[in-house]
């Protein structure tokens, strides 16, 4: 195992010692948690984060943004909570970041660890089924799986870190991508807004006219938006005449100075340096 290989063992070590202690004093804080039974509904997350409060935030923050990486944790009741919570804008506004914050860590893990990690929080069948989509059409497939509600995009985020997309590119679809989708949830969470059978089947047909359009146009989007990482590209090695393109060869009227045919110097000697001209004195008539 190389320094970089030990580099990555001991802060995976340092991650899960540190979760493992925050568990263990949230525990002897508060006591044991049946968690199946906080995210089995809306109305029992809603009564479970109160009992932290003044904290009651931060426990969400940490929920919300523990459910983009832990996959049994489902993402559309911490998302229905927070508004009904903390009401629709600092509901919204909390799970969003918790939100950004957990897709940018899962992006990192995956491009850290590689696959071995990532096969630990996604199954191998959803991984398989997308790595070749995301690897060809990184911002189509990413855009369309972050504003639809139809994909796994907690999982995404990991796929996208084992692919050549850009960081900065990722980060831009994540913000632009995911907030909406919790807008309309925490909405909802909140009771402001009342979602229909025929408003969701609306919202299907926009997203699939969404898709259509991502996926039409997607040769476009991505010269765009210059979506992989270019590779590194290593200068060509010098050719041997290159030397005589530009001028004499150093090296060759140095070494050439020695041989038979010079002064009789050693290799080892220096020529004397020449004498100025302001030494001279001029002779008078």
């Amino acid at each position: 195992m190389g320094r970089r290989g030990w580099i990555r063992a001991a802060t995976f070590a340092a991650i899960i010692a540190a979760a493992w202690l925050l568990y263990r004093w949230f525990i002897a804080a508060w006591g044991p948690v049946d968690w199946s039974e906080v995210f089995s509904s809306r109305e029992a997350l809603r009564a479970f984060v109160p009992r932290f409060d003044p904290y009651g935030p931060a426990v969400f923050f940490v929920l919300q943004f523990a459910q983009v990486i832990v996959a049994p944790i489902p993402g559309n009741v911490t998302a229905l909570a927070g508004g009904a919570l903390f009401g629709l804008w600092p509901g919204f506004l909390l799970s969003s970041a918790a939100l950004v914050a957990g897709s940018i860590v899962a992006f990192w893990l995956a491009r850290f660890y590689g696959r071995p990690l990532v096969e630990r929080f996604v199954p191998k069948a959803v991984i398989d089924r997308y790595i070749d989509g995301v690897a060809q059409r990184h911002f189509a497939l990413l855009l369309a799986a972050f504003a639809l509600p139809f994909f796994p995009d907690d999982a995404l985020c990991f796929i996208a870190g084992l692919s050549a997309l850009r960081f900065p590119v990722f980060l831009l679809l994540v913000v632009v991508g995911r907030p909406p989708g919790m807008f309309v949830a925490s909405l909802v969470g909140a009771g402001i807004a009342v979602v229909p059978w025929w408003a969701w089947t609306i919202i299907a047909l926009v997203s699939a006219g969404l898709l259509y359009l991502a996926y039409r146009y997607r040769d476009a989007i991505e010269s765009r938006f210059a979506v992989v990482s270019a590779p590194a590209v290593e200068p060509p090695p010098p050719s041997p005449t290159a030397a005589g393109d530009g001028g004499p060869d150093r090296t060759h009227s140095c070494t050439s100075g020695t041989g038979a045919g010079s002064s009789g110097s050693s290799p080892g000697d220096t020529p004397p340096p020449p004498r100025s001209r302001r030494g001279r004195r001029r002779r008078s008539p």
